[in-house]
């Protein structure tokens, strides 16, 4: 008995036949189709260099404008002199205020909700920008990062 024959003779033939004929054509079809492989002392050529263009947002974390809110703004060392600012903005990174006084970069600062109980802790800040504002003639737009960042549920007091 021929090697056909038995071929032929085995049991399900009629089912796996019409795979095997399928895997066989798709094979060949890659083997066909796929690119040639470049020679081993070929060089590539390099992507051209891409213009790194500066985003226009830096801040690897959402930005949540909302209702402004009031807060007491002072010096981490005297948190008994403090002035009124609002907050306009807030992302889990930092906050914006808005102040009727000049602060100088790098300053740390101290705020602490105007509506909030007393044994809600203040938050320390660290001033990154400082510029007029341009909705508020007389205000100054601060823009801080947490020195060290407060847990989300106090950050929701702050709107």
């Amino acid at each position: 008995m021929g090697i056909l024959q038995q071929f032929l003779q085995l049991p399900y033939l009629y089912l796996w036949l019409p795979g095997l004929v399928f895997v066989v054509v798709a094979a060949g079809f890659y083997w066909l189709t796929r690119p040639a492989p470049t020679p081993a002392g070929a060089a590539t050529p390099s992507p051209p260099a891409v213009e790194s263009v500066k985003p226009p947002e830096q801040r690897g974390a959402f930005r949540r404008q909302g209702n402004p809110v009031q807060v007491h703004v002072g010096s981490p060392d005297n948190k008994n002199e403090t002035e009124i600012g609002s907050v306009l903005d807030r992302s889990v990174g930092g906050m914006k205020l808005a102040l009727f006084a000049e602060m100088p970069i790098g300053t740390v600062i101290s705020i602490h909700p105007v509506h909030a109980d007393a044994i809600v802790p203040w938050i320390d800040l660290e001033i990154r920008s400082c510029r007029p504002s341009e909705e508020m003639p007389g205000q100054f737009d601060i823009g801080c990062q947490y020195v060290k960042s407060p847990p989300y549920s106090i950050q929701l007091l702050f709107g």
